[in-house]
């Protein structure tokens, strides 16, 4: 076979190879949309059904999973629940859509920390996940911890365990908008309101922030953002330069040296 015709072949191969990819994932999207539909009715095992098949069409597709687990979890089936979330967790950086859905990435994380703080095995998943945020600065497991402990009502690790989110990650606005939606809804007026004020300035899209922000008196608006998001005066900043007087090599506004022997 000379070089042209393998070329053809490697090129018809590929093509008849992305084909199939493309209506893989046609048919995964189809049943995802279909256990949407059955979700939104409540026929939650029918919807898992769906989002099971979504999920062996196309391994990668972690919104089907994800709703594989909000679904199971509507079922109380919380085991196969967490199970779902945390393969929804781990297969979403395998697509550049995954990688670019940060909001889907956090629903994913609260719905496993819903599912861990209602199963019956909590304890042990709360253990190994303390286990792992001891070992390694990953703020997701810190997460996870802070959402499971509030879910629990243990307000004392909840906000332990949401500090130490914003320490490793304090320019995250799912972080800030989380932990401080979760100190206002506690009382704690002074923590909510400088992390609720971050939040704003990294998103001011956000109706959560704004509104918890108006229910402790502070008025979402410009003023809010980063110093460095704001519009910069015309004036530089510090004291306006004074010209050198004439001759002298000091300038009106300096002192002059003092020359000692």
């Amino acid at each position: 076979m000379n070089q042209s015709l393998k070329s053809l072949v490697t090129l018809g191969l590929a093509g008849i190879f992305c084909a199939g990819c493309a209506e893989v994932i046609t048919y995964s999207k189809d049943s995802r949309t279909a256990g949407i539909e059955m979700y939104n009715r409540q026929a939650y095992a029918d919807a898992a059904g769906a989002f099971r098949n979504a999920t062996r069409q196309n391994p990668r597709d972690y919104r089907s999973y994800y709703f594989l687990g909000a679904s199971n979890e509507q079922l109380g089936q919380f085991q196969q629940a967490i199970a779902a979330y945390r393969t929804a967790y781990q297969v979403i950086d395998t697509t550049n859509e995954g990688k670019n859905d940060p909001d889907m990435r956090f629903r994913t994380l609260n719905g496993l920390a819903s599912a861990i703080a209602k199963s019956d095995t909590r304890d042990i998943e709360l253990n190994a996940l303390e286990q792992r945020a001891k070992t390694r600065s990953f703020t997701d497991d810190h997460y996870v911890l802070a959402k499971v402990y509030a879910l629990r009502g243990d307000a004392d690790m909840a906000i332990l365990c949401f500090d130490k989110v914003l320490t490793i990650s304090p320019q995250n606005f799912h972080y800030a908008r989380e932990a401080g939606l979760y100190y206002e809804s506690i009382g704690q007026r002074d923590k909510a309101i400088p992390v609720l004020r971050r939040a704003y300035s990294l998103n001011n899209t956000d109706v959560q922030v704004d509104a918890a922000l108006r229910r402790l008196g502070v008025v979402p608006g410009p003023a809010l953002n980063d110093e460095d998001k704001l519009a910069k005066p015309l004036i530089p900043k510090g004291p306006i330069p004074t010209p050198k007087l004439p001759g002298s090599g000091v300038s009106s506004g300096e002192v002059a040296p003092v020359v000692r022997d």
